[in-house]
């Protein structure tokens, strides 16, 4: 009896190690890379254009994978726009830089480039820190794209003149 008694809390004990073993990570408590991320308009909206995804994007009810492939695709709208400018600026600052040079001034671009290399680093650190410092959570990733594309968002005003008469 003693030894169907300690077979049982054997078992007891090492059950729920071989259903959720330690080593096995869900999708929400594993590393996260967003860069190997498929883009959002492949992998969860395939054939939509972007019109039909914004449009399903601003449903009120959606589930928390939605709003999530949501936030990825909003991300990766934004990013566009902000290599775009960055491209611009990089094209001024080469022409700006070259008629410099004649006057032998120091060169902006490798500047700018830095900058926006760190800014990048910045942002990404920024928004895995925040998302991994709430923990284990269902909007972790809508969380995250959120983070990436408010930073994103800012630094794109940053870069752009401003309309107003300061």
């Amino acid at each position: 009896m003693r030894i169907i008694s300690l077979l049982t809390l054997l078992c007891l004990l090492l059950m729920p190690q071989i259903a959720y073993p330690l080593e096995s990570p869900s999708i929400y408590g594993s590393a996260f890379d967003y860069k190997k991320a498929k883009p959002a308009r492949v992998y969860y909206f395939s054939g939509k254009s972007d019109e039909q995804i914004e449009s399903y994007c601003k449903q009120e009810r959606i589930g928390t994978m939605d709003l999530s492939a949501c936030a990825q695709f909003k991300y990766e709208s934004i990013i566009k726009v902000l290599e775009k400018k960055v491209t611009e600026i990089e094209k001024i600052i080469k022409i700006d830089d070259k008629e410099r040079g004649t006057y032998g001034d120091a060169a902006a671009l490798p500047f700018f480039k830095k900058a926006q290399e760190s800014w990048l680093l910045y942002r990404d650190n920024q928004c895995y820190a925040d998302v991994y410092e709430v923990g284990l959570s269902s909007s972790r990733f809508l969380d995250f794209w959120d983070c990436m594309t408010r930073i994103t968002e800012n630094r794109l005003k940053e870069l752009s003149p401003s309309t107003d008469n300061d």
